[in-house]
């Protein structure tokens, strides 16, 4: 599922979810100005975000803004006019709820999920240092003591909700803890990279659209490579896609939850994770089949633990909770650790790269081929690619040679050993190791053909 394909159902209607309705987000054609909306229809300019030219603008008192947003939609010298619209976590839409570990009996570390993804053996050649992570959610229990053990491991960048910059996790809703969970699970993934947190949303778990595109923009310009969004509505919202696509622009990847609802309907698959400019990241449970709750389909790119993630909670707290929420971090995390091995790499080269090294889990899930994407992700194969082997090097020696072709015939053919990292077997890059790669290989090998490639 190339980062590059924009599907038709991408664009099939806003959501009927809520809404503020004292606020309308508007864009102009170039060369007009908001100052003539304010004018002819009395909306107040709330807000700007300059590097798309979205306006955040007050409804006049008695005013219905959702007939005033169809009304100046209908401008020709308007791009768009929507409601501001809210986005939830899928958790709190679908009143999943955490288990809290009032006896601290958990193990952080080694818990399943961490196994499945071999985090300790990938761990000892990167750790995610020098990157920066927007967690994008309900803010951070900053004094947890497992984020306090690590100094600057998180960051304050700024709360949109009160206004602020101190995006702390508050407590009393109905989601309190989602941020400091979905952060937990982040700095499991890559201890050492730094989480910038941006908290668009409020202790129930909801959001406005504006507020969330505010935070994108604002952690792309704040230096941020990867983006994580475990939030997500019906439909899609202007602003953010608009700030999706300055990300995708600026070379920063976003990974958002493909959500709660156990669902392939294209109309019902959540925004943002719908959009091209993001990695859709659906859950499993720890035998690798797809947990009960997630949603499926074409427009899913990964899947991730999803059941039973132990992570921090409020206070000092751990907890367990299940969601696409807390599999898409680990994606994320992921990303972090990638850029950290190599700070060139470009979204369409880390797709490629997550997309090679993936484990299907089709086998697994009868009735679902094909519906979760390229299947688990697989980070150990991921670092290796990245460290010090040559692409076409199957056999891991340093040379590219007959012996590598000899190889790779043996993994093909006679159930011999495959290659030590996934890349080095599939020198043309299409994702798949088969008999194309022999030929490949042996015309490079005696001078007849291309180079390996270096995805």
């Amino acid at each position: 599922m190339s980062l590059l394909f924009v599907p038709i159902y991408a664009q099939s209607g806003h959501t009927t979810g809520g809404y503020n309705p004292q606020e309308l987000v508007c864009k102009m054609q170039p060369g007009y100005s908001i100052d003539l909306i304010n004018a002819e229809y009395g909306t107040i300019t709330k807000g700007h975000q300059s590097q798309t030219e979205c306006y955040l603008l007050a409804v006049p008192q008695h005013q219905n803004a959702e007939s005033l947003a169809v009304v100046i939609n209908l401008r020709p010298d308007v791009v768009f006019c929507e409601l501001n619209y809210y986005l939830n976590v899928p958790e709190g839409f679908q009143k999943s709820s955490p288990f809290p570990d009032l006896l601290l009996t958990g193990d952080y570390l080694n818990q399943t999920a961490a196994q499945t993804l071999n985090l300790s053996a990938i761990q000892s050649t990167t750790i995610g240092s020098d990157v920066k992570i927007a967690l994008i959610d309900g803010g951070v229990c900053f004094d947890h003591p497992e984020f306090i053990a690590i100094p600057g491991a998180l960051r304050s960048m700024w709360d949109y909700v009160d206004n602020d910059s101190i995006a702390y996790d508050e407590l009393g809703g109905s989601v309190s803890g989602h941020g400091t969970f979905v952060a937990g699970v982040l700095k499991l993934m890559a201890p050492g990279a730094q989480i910038s947190v941006y908290r668009a949303l409020d202790t129930a778990g909801q959001g406005t659209g504006y507020n969330i595109a505010s935070a994108i923009l604002r952690s792309v310009d704040e230096g941020c490579k990867v983006v994580n969004l475990s939030l997500g509505m019906t439909g899609y919202d202007d602003a953010i896609d608009e700030a999706l696509r300055y990300a995708r622009d600026h070379n920063v990847m976003v990974i958002a939850a493909a959500g709660n609802d156990s669902t392939s309907e294209l109309s019902m698959f959540p925004f943002p994770a719908s959009r091209p400019y993001c990695l859709a990241v659906a859950a499993l449970d720890s035998l690798n089949r797809k947990a009960d709750f997630s949603n499926y389909g074409l427009r899913v790119d990964y899947c991730a633990p999803g059941t039973m993630i132990y992570a921090p909670y409020l206070n000092s707290y751990y907890a367990w909770w299940n969601g696409t929420s807390f599999s898409a971090p680990f994606v994320t995390g992921l990303v972090a650790l990638m850029y950290s091995m190599d700070s060139t790499l470009t979204c369409e080269k880390i797709d490629t790269l997550l997309s090679a090294s993936a484990v299907s889990v089709d086998s697994l899930n009868p009735g679902l081929e094909g519906l979760l994407g390229h299947g688990l992700i697989n980070p150990l194969l991921v670092v290796q690619s990245l460290g010090t082997h040559k692409i076409g090097d199957t056999n891991t020696d340093g040379l590219i040679n007959v012996g590598d072709a000899i190889y790779l015939v043996n993994y093909i053919f006679k159930g011999g050993l495959p290659p030590q990292a996934y890349i080095t077997g599939d020198p043309n890059c299409d994702g798949r190791i088969n008999v194309g790669d022999v030929v490949y290989l042996i015309k490079f090998i005696f001078n007849a053909g291309s180079e390996p490639c270096q995805p």
